[in-house]
């Protein structure tokens, strides 16, 4: 535990450096937020960072390597002192006069990764559901100085997917100086504690003024955002009584044929996927919204937004869709409750897109769409299911909206991020109800599109419960005011008793998926290899210290099996891996079908093996348990292909020669 605690001192150390290079910048660009943007600090500089690398990368420029990283790290150290020496002084006596908002800010950033970390060390595996997946993708681009890097489960080809957030891992993990396998454990801790603050600092610069009642508020809608749960929980006690045998996977899959997951539960089975990756970016984009509806040409403000947006597209392509909506309603309202300003606002949309565009076109070039169109759902969800998910989170909605209008005096751009978040929640929601984008899920069309929309909605809910916390716990406290004083005391126990229900979720999810935390067992999330098969683990150690520019050849698995974990645990691509998941990628199965029979025959005879190894590259082949459960192994013709490198047993590793 010692030794876990001083790897995420030395992270936490090096995010601290990083917020420092980067918080001259923001408080010089968000001059607006009440915290000048400390909260966004080391998520935008180190998605800049990589940005940079993502582009030499592209450009065939080997940056993608530590030295690389490191160069432009020290490149951007010296643009920041050269540009901003000034602004550096102005910085610090901001900091010396605004200390308790930005210490309450950097503590909810510390809290959340720390205390991640020690619960993920509970269980620690990089293993199960879509962690092989994820950590591949990383292991993939540590692997490779210039991009697009290669795919892990189909040799030869290159990454077809949403996974620059996957790359943004990679990044961290180079700076943090950790091995791979503590470094995805890591980046989870630090996506949760960097999403606990900034939701935080969205709720205050909503509230627009910091003190103890709008922190209150904060709090409980930054926690919503990460840990809370929907109504599933709460309505199943209701209608049983009791939790005994509460599955909280069921709170995910409650409506037929769907999947409605939030951020709490994608943090407790902690699979680094594309939703979870993208959750500070979306943030952030809320966040920077509150300055775009009152800063008119503010053009650098228009390239933040469109560049948050392009690597939403590359991170998790659907928030695009989210936000932008997002985007639209805001500017709409803008111009409802104004009566100029069509051109700017018209200009600005187009800066902001024209800046999206380029900030993924080098990623288009290189990726080939994975859907199959739009449909027209069949299929739509009850009402009293989506009342037995939703109810607690609509009640801080329509909440939300009537403390918005009891404010609204005459039109004014004041909060009218307020009514946007509305509007989108509950258009994200609906949405799933009428279309959905087709994919190779036919028998449950709508699963993946209901599950992307709704996340957002679950998350710009829990934001305005979070506000409308903080507004009603602000009412006027004056005893002769009798009817806000009833109110607020009503008020804040309906409060209390809803965030308790929402609260449910993670104290039964965390008890059950981490063995109510009794066991710690560190954070190297391929250790369990040990004490399941040592054979596995030394022939991944020695393709990992030996792996060159060849490819590997292994028993093809079915996807969420344990099948492929040797690809996937050191990046070297082997010639096809989890079936399903290469079928959605290269959208159809012909390929995948293919090298799946290939396989097949050069496992049962060797015969033809050498103009296989020639075709995909190969420079290893892989004999373990997994190999002969699959097939019939031709012995003796596979040792003559080259040299055995590593042995036990039954199993071995061939050199290609």
């Amino acid at each position: 535990m010692l030794r876990d605690l001083a790897v995420v001192a030395q992270v936490y150390l090096i995010l601290f450096g990083l917020q420092l290079l980067a918080w001259p910048w923001v408080y010089k660009l968000f001059h607006q937020l009440m915290d000048r943007g400390w909260a966004t600090g080391r998520v935008l500089i180190t998605i800049g960072l990589a940005t940079i690398v993502w582009w030499l990368g592209h450009l065939k420029i080997p940056a993608n390597t530590t030295a690389g990283v490191s160069l432009i790290l020290l490149v951007i150290i010296s643009l920041t002192w050269l540009r901003l020496h000034k602004e550096i002084k102005k910085a610090l006596v901001f900091l010396r006069h605004h200390w308790k908002l930005i210490a309450l800010e950097e503590s909810l950033f510390l809290i959340g990764l720390i205390g991640f970390a020690w619960v993920r060390a509970h269980q620690p595996d990089i293993f199960g559901l879509e962690k092989f997946m994820d950590y591949g993708f990383i292991k993939s681009y540590l692997n490779s100085p210039t991009l697009p890097a290669m795919d892990m489960w189909l040799a030869g080809k290159t990454i077809n997917y949403y996974s620059f957030g996957h790359f943004w891992a990679s990044i961290l993990i180079r700076i943090w100086g950790v091995r791979s396998e503590v470094g995805y454990n890591l980046m989870l801790a630090f996506l949760f504690g960097s999403s606990l603050s900034i939701a935080f600092s969205i709720i205050i610069n909503l509230c627009k003024r910091f003190s103890f009642k709008t922190a209150v508020g904060g709090l409980i809608g930054s926690l919503l955002v990460t840990v809370g749960g929907n109504t599933h929980t709460i309505s199943s006690l209701i209608k049983k009584s009791n939790l005994n045998g509460y599955w909280y996977a069921d709170a995910t899959r409650f409506i037929h044929n769907s999947i409605h997951e939030f951020p709490s539960y994608s943090f407790v089975v902690s699979d680094l996927h594309a939703h979870l990756l993208g959750l500070p970016i979306v943030l952030i984009f809320i966040l920077l919204l509150t300055i775009w509806v009152r800063e008119e040409k503010n053009w650098i403000l228009d390239v933040i937004l469109g560049w948050l947006l392009g690597t939403m597209m590359m991170t998790n392509t659907w928030d695009v869709a989210s936000y932008t909506m997002l985007l639209t309603v805001v500017a709409l309202l803008r111009l409802v409750t104004t009566q100029n300003g069509v051109s700017w606002i018209i200009v600005s949309l187009i800066r902001v897109y024209f800046f999206t565009a380029v900030a993924v076109v080098i990623w288009l070039l290189n990726f080939s769409s994975i859907s199959n169109g739009m449909g027209i759902v069949v299929e739509r969800s009850p009402l009293w299911q989506l009342a037995y998910l939703w109810t607690i989170h609509l009640v801080f909605t329509v909440a939300a909206g009537i403390v918005y209008i009891s404010r609204l005096r005459k039109k004014t751009l004041e909060n009218i991020i307020i009514p946007a978040l509305i509007a989108s929640a509950i258009l994200l929601i609906i949405t799933p109800e009428f279309v959905y984008v087709k994919d190779i899920y036919t028998s449950n069309p709508r699963a993946n599109t209901m599950f992307k929309l709704t996340f957002q909605a679950f998350v710009m809910m829990s934001l305005l419960a979070g506000w409308t916390v903080a507004k009603v716990l602000s009412l006027p406290a004056d005893r002769q005011v009798l009817r806000h004083r009833t109110l607020r005391i009503i008020g804040t126990v309906l409060i209390m008793l809803m965030f308790g229900a929402l609260m449910l979720f993670p104290i039964e999810a965390y008890r059950s998926y981490y063995d109510g935390l009794k066991t710690y067992h560190g954070l190297n999330g391929t250790a369990y290899l040990l004490a399941s098969d040592t054979n596995e683990v030394e022939m991944i150690t020695y393709l990992s210290k030996n792996r060159n520019q060849k490819n590997m050849i292994e028993a093809v698995g079915d996807s969420f099996t344990d099948f492929n974990a040797i690809s996937a645990y050191t990046g070297i691509p082997t010639v096809v891996g989890w079936r399903a998941h290469e079928w959605l990628w290269r959208n159809g199965y012909d390929e995948v079908g293919k090298r799946d029979g290939e396989i097949t025959s050069f496992y049962a005879s060797a015969n033809d093996a050498k103009e296989l190894i020639k075709k995909y590259n190969i420079g290893w082949v892989v004999v373990s348990r997994r190999e002969r459960e699959k097939y019939q192994i031709d012995e003796a013709g596979l040792k003559m292909l080259g040299k055995i490198v590593w042995e036990k047993g039954n199993e071995y590793l061939i050199r290609v020669e």
